[in-house]
């Protein structure tokens, strides 16, 4: 698969997530389920039990055990399928093989269990031995399941990364799963206080691009706290979420490598990448920064001075984006007829794609003077597009509501897991 079709698949998943996310709170869950919820009633109780033994866990060291318990209640039987997502405390992704993850069955049908990412989040899964991935169990009345959860943190466990936390969640039945109960904290050993990933666009300039005519800027990445990144950071560059009429903006973006300014070929329409940052960066690292050109070429056809979008987003070969800052830039035609808009339009998604897709993803938004990170713990960090750091990292436990919806809405179980994920970012 070309490098321009792995990006279009990137940006289109991010539309896709978008979507999901407005409608995961109500239509991923059943009309059953919901009723049940007003009236404070299940007939399904999961329970997450503490882990054993007790203790930090170590980067390849031993694992720790917990009983997942799902008790019915009622007078008949009942459907049940479960997660157990996670999230690291940190600014690193955890990558495929960062987790030691399994569930086996005590007093419950055969069972089996897998690994799944989407979007820089650890997803573990467990199904029928007898059925396909997400497939659910049918719980008898008056009946309780067991299982055996395993967990441990592999060798490859993230350094600039710290305490892990463990959800049981539902995917399908009446069940109450009250996190208080189906929550665990697995502390790290070394205890560590995780640092943050930090982008920021810098205007060089204040000149309006247009054809011939450069606007400058420059992207800085600066890492904080202990330890340092696995893999290569990869950043790509977007400008599509400009929309203002113009059908063919035909964006330049041109880098300063090697002490020479050059143009940076696209991956698809109004996208580029840039070099990576190489593996290992962290605090020691210092500032990483990059000089950007931003114009239009002949065939541009913006009629007007209008504020444009650009994004950087970062990601690592199996990790989805996890980091997205943005900015705007003003460009224009060559003899400008209108100054600049002071309302420019929001950055819009692209259009949903109808198939699954296992490419990183993200959705960003800001008003015309933001500039937008990522989350750390589920807060979202905004700062002013004057050059400071927007501090983003990779939690955001509050989205998988939306990544369980996005499952079914995007073409199923395929879509989480790595081996895909693996084929189409390699291809």
């Amino acid at each position: 698969m070309s490098v321009r079709s792995v990006a279009a698949r990137r940006l289109r998943t991010v539309a896709a997530t978008a979507v999901v996310t407005a409608v995961a709170g109500t239509a991923f869950v059943p009309a059953t389920a919901v009723a049940a919820d007003k009236a404070g009633e299940h007939a399904l109780k999961m329970t997450l039990g503490a882990p054993a033994p007790t203790g930090p866990l170590k980067r390849g060291g031993a694992t720790e055990s917990m009983i997942l318990t799902v008790a019915n209640s009622s007078d008949k039987a009942q459907d049940f399928s479960a997660w157990l997502p996670g999230e690291p405390d940190g600014p690193s992704p955890v990558l495929k093989d960062s987790i030691v993850f399994d569930v086996t069955a005590i007093d419950a049908p055969a069972t089996k269990s897998a690994i799944g990412h989407q979007d820089g989040f650890f997803q573990g899964e467990f199904y029928p031995a007898s059925g396909k991935a997400f497939s659910a169990f049918s719980i008898p009345a008056k009946t309780e399941f067991t299982w055996k959860v395993t967990f441990g943190l592999s060798a490859t466990y993230p350094t600039n990364d710290g305490d892990f936390t463990l959800h049981a969640g539902r995917l399908v039945g009446d069940i109450d799963d009250d996190k208080s109960r189906n929550t665990v904290v697995f502390k790290t050993d070394p205890q560590i206080t995780p640092g943050k990933l930090n982008q920021a666009w810098v205007r060089n300039d204040n000149a309006v691009a247009r054809p011939g005519q450069r606007a400058g800027l420059l992207l800085e990445a600066r890492a904080d706290g202990p330890g340092e990144f696995p893999a290569e950071l990869h950043r790509t560059i977007s400008a599509q979420g400009f929309r203002d009429g113009a059908g063919h903006p035909d964006f330049v973006l041109e880098a300063k490598i090697g002490g020479k300014i050059v143009k940076l070929e696209e991956t698809n329409d109004s996208m580029w990448e840039l070099p990576v940052i190489p593996k290992g960066f962290g605090a020691p690292s210092g500032l990483s920064a990059i000089d950007l050109y931003l114009s239009l070429g002949e065939n541009s056809d913006i009629k007007k001075d209008t504020a444009v979008p650009l994004t950087s987003s970062v990601y690592m070969t199996d990790s989805g984006y996890f980091n997205v800052v943005e900015t705007k830039v003003t460009a224009g035609p060559a003899s400008a007829t209108s100054s600049p808009s002071a309302t420019p339009s929001a950055p819009a998604s692209p259009s949903p794609s109808t198939s699954a897709s296992t490419t990183p993803s993200a959705s960003a938004s800001s008003s015309a003077a933001t500039t937008t990170g990522g989350t750390t713990g589920g807060t979202t960090n905004t700062t002013s597009a004057t050059g400071s750091l927007a501090a983003t990292g990779s939690g955001g436990a509050g989205l998988y509501g939306a990544l369980a919806a996005a499952l079914l809405a995007v073409g199923g179980a395929a879509a989480w897991f790595g081996t895909r994920r693996r084929r189409t970012t390699r291809a």
